[in-house]
């Protein structure tokens, strides 16, 4: 993988989650293109390359889970015994909302995962304190989604259905298999993106970019920084980021981006280059040993709400 194509992923999204709606027309080839100022069929041909290779999956349709009356949360865990840190990965994967998890090299574990309340939420923190060891783990991230007023309709969730995993096949396709029609099914999936109801992103698998690893540089900057410091982080990273974001606790960064690398001497250059940059007091780094989805739970929730 190269610049181009990093910042092709960037451009169509890369986290399916966002406190702002999706441009409906983002993962089209021309629209790409137009925003990083290359030609259309260079956007098609880095795609099919992306695609062949694994690193992109699918194109996945995510439901903007206040529909589903939830909230999600990432913590952050620290485990220094590895022989438990796999056991505890084993025994997680059971919990009812669980997303995602990242292990990380050495004892950090990253467990993102949804919840329908406060209650709920403790009630699965204590079974992974239980797992990990760990009864302090700091709040990673919020998947922050836009409030939505409406409800979401049976067709909707079927149109939903429809394009989980091939959120770019044609209208006609999706109009013939929800036995509606064409113009239904485009006015009913640009209200969805437009009020926020949906997002639809490229699902990658870093494990499958050849030659590169994938890391976050965790950044904390000094106390008269303001926001320019962040620009000059992402311009320096340029070339290398995917993506940004603020966590949830300044205990792990003022702001995390997160990075490909193609060595771990790569990575250490790069954190000492942004450690010097004007605003910034410190730079650590979390580099990714594998990164797991659990979202079948998801598929289970839109047929449930179909029926209904």
């Amino acid at each position: 993988m190269d610049s181009l194509d990093l910042k092709i992923v960037r451009t169509m999204g890369f986290r399916p989650y966002g406190p702002r709606a999706m441009a409906v027309d983002h993962l089209k080839a021309s629209y790409i293109a137009a925003q990083i100022g290359v030609e259309p069929e260079t956007v098609k041909a880095r795609l099919a390359r992306m695609e062949t290779a694994g690193f992109i999956r699918f194109y996945q349709v995510y439901p903007n889970f206040r529909h589903l009356g939830l909230d999600a949360t990432a913590f952050l865990f620290r485990i220094p015994d590895e022989d438990r840190k796999a056991s505890a990965i084993a025994r997680i994967e059971p919990i009812d909302g669980l997303l995602e998890v990242h292990n990380f090299l050495g004892p950090e574990m990253c467990v993102d995962l949804s919840h329908r309340n406060p209650t709920d939420l403790s009630k699965k923190l204590r079974l992974l304190a239980e797992f990990t060891g760990d009864a302090a783990p700091v709040r990673f991230y919020e998947r922050h989604m836009p409030t939505v007023d409406s409800t979401l309709t049976p067709l909707d969730w079927r149109i939903l259905k429809a394009l989980r995993y091939r959120a770019r096949r044609p209208i006609a396709e999706i109009a013939q298999e929800t036995g509606v029609g064409v113009r239904t099914v485009r006015r009913r999936l640009d209200r969805m993106t437009a009020e926020g109801s949906l997002f639809i992103v490229p699902a990658v698998d870093p494990g499958r970019a050849p030659g590169v690893l994938l890391y976050e540089l965790l950044f904390y900057t000094t106390p008269d920084a303001d926001a320019s410091a962040l620009r000059r982080v992402l311009g320096a990273c340029e070339e290398r980021y995917l993506y940004h974001y603020v966590p949830a606790s300044q205990a792990l960064g003022n702001f995390d981006v997160l990075l490909f690398a193609e060595s771990t001497g790569e990575i250490e250059e790069t954190r000492r280059r942004c450690r010097d940059i004007a605003g910034v007091a410190k730079v650590s780094a979390l580099v990714f040993r594998g990164w797991t989805e659990y979202t079948d739970w998801i598929d289970a929730a839109i047929d449930e709400r179909i029926r209904a």
